[in-house]
């Protein structure tokens, strides 16, 4: 088992396409690659939802778009300073986006739908009968600001840097 610190150079060290194989086996031991793909399913109906809220005050106007790898870094990262046992899940993870390539990855699932079904204790996405989709956002107090990380790439990333 790393250490916290260990675990988090690790995090800050893999490629895009090794972080966001990370994310999609964390969400996959967790059971939620259903609800991602659910989610994702209707991407471009949120993303126009949230293009129509007014989010200046939580993404900068010139704040570059997060990589799918940067956005599921700041996750992994924010995951793993929850609780110890979400860290050893976290750096199994970890350690298996970084093997040899000799399996097949089936599942491929936008990240901001991993991101955003990994944070449903934090983000709560709702469609109405409508069609109409919200989200409301409960930030927590971290000492480190993980969490805030993690929103201001995964807002930048549904908002496309704006």
């Amino acid at each position: 088992m790393l250490n916290q610190g260990d675990l988090e150079q690790d995090i800050r060290t893999l490629a895009d396409d090794e972080a966001v194989r990370a994310l999609t086996a964390l969400a996959e031991e967790h059971g939620l690659l259903p609800a991602a793909r659910q989610l994702s399913e209707g991407g471009d109906e949120l993303r126009a939802e949230v293009a129509a809220v007014e989010l200046e005050r939580y993404v900068g106007a010139d704040q570059p778009e997060f990589s799918d790898g940067e956005l599921a870094r700041r996750l992994l990262e924010y995951a793993a300073a929850l609780r110890e046992d979400l860290a050893d899940t976290v750096g199994e993870a970890v350690a298996y986006a970084c093997s040899p390539m000799e399996r097949l990855d089936p599942v491929t699932l936008p990240v901001a739908a991993l991101a955003v079904t990994l944070l449903q204790t934090e983000v709560v996405l709702k469609r109405d009968p409508r069609g109409r989709w919200s989200l409301t956002i409960h930030k927590r107090a971290l000492r480190d600001s993980s969490l805030g990380r993690v929103l201001t790439a995964l807002l930048s990333q549904i908002t496309s840097g704006k």
